[in-house]
């Protein structure tokens, strides 16, 4: 990342933002989405094993909505 990039939490909405050099790319609802979003793109790049995204998706679940 350069000086200009960064991912921050946006306070009065809650939202999480994603900028490269100074310019919006991506606000995501909540941190789960943001990680969901990401592991999508990797299984569709990678084609990586279910279970494993499974465990990660886990990690990342809001405590009051794990199973």
């Amino acid at each position: 990342m350069s000086g200009r990039d960064r991912v921050y939490y946006r306070k009065s909405s809650g939202e999480i933002v994603v900028e490269k050099d100074g310019r919006e790319l991506a606000v995501y609802p909540s941190t789960e989405a943001l990680v969901e979003t990401h592991i999508k793109g990797i299984l569709a790049k990678d084609h990586r094993d279910l279970a494993q995204v499974r465990d990660i998706m886990r990690k990342y679940r809001p405590a009051d909505r794990k199973h």
